[in-house]
């Protein structure tokens, strides 16, 4: 049996108990209520299929780099070759990575190979740099064609 001072006590943390696990959240995308608070974080270059399509085989190298920007990955030991990786880490600890890969013959691009690509700049995507969660999907209505 419970001393009275203590039953006392035990119904109002029993309350606050079940507000608290109310308030839970079960989006992926966020750190736990006792979780430590982890950060979503975006590396490399973000491209969409969109801007991707607009790299034509024949393009010079200043071409590509003025169009998708300059590549995060440039290997000493295949320079004809660029790889545009992203990788975004979520605070539940998935991963998300895209990679694009551009091969040059005779400083001209020759080859283009892509991972599924989002086609175009979409708020509500989270891997967007800039990205605010609950962003009003009017926004995005707004910004289609």
């Amino acid at each position: 049996m419970i001393p009275f001072p203590y039953r006392a006590a035990l119904a109002p943390a029993l309350v606050v108990a079940a507000l608290v696990a109310g308030c839970s959240m079960n989006d992926p995308n966020r750190s736990g209520l006792l979780q430590p608070y982890r950060i979503d974080l975006p590396q490399g270059n973000y491209l969409t299929r969109e801007s991707v399509e607009r790299v034509q085989e024949g393009m010079s190298r200043e071409q590509v780099r003025f169009l998708l920007g300059t590549p995060l990955l440039r290997d000493m030991f295949h320079p004809d070759r660029w790889d545009y990786v992203f990788r975004y880490k979520f605070p539940s600890g998935d991963v998300e990575q895209r990679k694009v890969t551009i091969r040059f013959r005779d400083d001209r691009v020759a080859a283009i190979e892509a991972d599924p690509l989002p086609q175009r700049e979409d708020s509500s995507d989270p891997a967007l740099p800039g990205y605010q969660p609950g962003a009003p999907a009017a926004d995005q209505a707004a910004k289609e064609p």
